[in-house]
């Protein structure tokens, strides 16, 4: 189950901040992976807050902050229009060459004598 989809499943009522236990608790993780997580850098200090020695994070800077880390190629997005390149039923004029790479072989293997 995706985080938004945990984050969103949550009653209307339950309250926007939350503890660092109640936030590990809804994403289905640990506090200490939160924590660490927090010390890397990895979750911006605008998603979470500490007061009175305790850190509060926020469920809706949290789905925001996930959001804008989602990239979507291009080819994708809704509000591009997609293309064919060939009609049905038509044979393109000349095979394309392969795009990859040849893969190398490697080195052969040095001879082995028998000594008599």
């Amino acid at each position: 189950m995706s985080v938004e989809k945990q984050i969103k499943e949550l009653p209307e009522w339950y309250p926007d901040k939350v503890t660092e236990q109640q936030m590990a608790e809804i994403l289905g993780t640990t506090d200490r992976s939160l924590e660490a997580r927090r010390a890397r850098k990895q979750i911006p200090e605008g998603v979470w807050n500490r007061m009175n020695g305790r850190i509060y994070y926020s469920r809706s800077r949290f789905e925001t902050w996930q959001e804008s880390q989602w990239h979507c190629p291009q080819e994708l997005n809704s509000t591009t229009v997609r293309s064919v390149s060939d009609s049905v039923g038509t044979e393109n004029a000349a095979p394309r060459p392969l795009t990859t790479p040849r893969r190398k072989r490697g080195s052969r293997l040095h001879p082995v004598y028998e000594i008599k």
